[in-house]
């Protein structure tokens, strides 16, 4: 049975004229859909606290709703302040608790007074994603170190300052889970023209696997989600390739926001509570399509 999240690719298109107009179509269906809370008392994070960054758009958008609709108090992070008031407003218009937060997760006095803000207001703080995260094109013949810092500091020193600056309030909480969205090019390269990105989303993955280490006897488990092509702010304006990419992936499509994010709260939920410094290829089959051998028919 086919997917409901993937009727639309029916008469996706993919490249050519018309691809933007389609995809901006489906991506503003995308932002504008709304996950109202549950009954109380039903939510699987029923009254914890959630920090999401990069919840302004996208994966980290559906993100926050998600967790809000399952009982959570989201407290939202972005450098896009217009986009993050437009989640806070859907979010409690259908009956969750959220908190629009601006900032850049590279800003460490930034990080101390989300967590300080947490604590004062809620006394707890429960599960982080790690979600933020930017994209930059250049290759091994064009970066420069000047080029890669931003993507660096966003991409791995990011994912680290929220790990850094959250874990003890987890811990003083009893426990709870860290969910760092990475990317299926930190380890299992694909296009070229990346080199940045991937070294910075093979960073946050290597230190998903060290933390997970440190925290796990604390009782905090810490993993990862590895996306392949999914539509969003950060790649709708990378339309050049999108063919090639989605051919790249056995289910010969890319991912919506959605579905990204309920792998995150898969792993931040009960639901997940012995798995601990792993990651999920959530990529259409893509790290392994690109080296199935097709066998002789016979």
């Amino acid at each position: 049975m086919k997917s409901k999240r993937a009727e639309f690719f029916e008469d996706a298109i993919v490249t050519g004229p018309g691809q933007r107009e389609f995809e901006e179509k489906v991506y503003a269906e995308q932002k504008a859909k709304r996950w109202s809370r549950v009954a109380k008392g039903t939510g699987k994070f029923e009254d914890q606290v959630v920090i999401v960054t990069g919840a302004a758009g996208g994966q980290g958008e559906m993100e926050a709703k998600m967790f809000a609709q399952q009982g959570a108090k989201v407290y939202m992070t972005d450098i896009k302040e217009d986009g993050l008031a437009r989640v806070e407003a859907a979010i409690k218009d259908d009956g969750g608790e959220a908190v629009a937060f601006p900032m850049d997760v590279v800003d460490e006095v930034a990080w101390q007074k989300l967590v300080k803000k947490v604590d004062d207001e809620c006394g707890r703080l429960d599960v982080l994603v790690n979600n933020a995260g930017i994209c930059v094109n250049g290759s091994i013949l064009t970066c420069s170190r000047e080029d890669l810092n931003r993507m660096m500091d966003v991409d791995c020193w990011g994912v680290y300052n929220g790990m850094h600056y959250c874990a003890q309030a987890i811990i003083d909480s009893g426990g709870g889970a860290i969910v760092n969205i990475c990317s299926y090019q930190g380890n299992h390269f694909g296009p070229g023209n990346l080199i940045g990105y991937a070294m910075a989303k093979a960073a946050a993955l290597g230190a998903t696997r060290a933390a997970a280490t440190d925290l796990g006897p604390l009782g905090v488990r810490v993993n990862a989600v590895n996306p392949g092509l999914v539509l969003s702010d950060m790649t709708l304006a990378r339309g050049q390739n999108r063919k090639g990419l989605s051919e790249a992936s056995s289910l010969k499509r890319y991912a919506l926001p959605e579905e990204i994010a309920t792998v995150a709260l898969f792993l931040a939920s009960d639901d997940a509570s012995f798995i601990n410094g792993e990651y999920i290829a959530v990529d259409g089959g893509a790290t392994t399509y690109l080296h199935l051998a097709t066998a002789d028919k016979q």
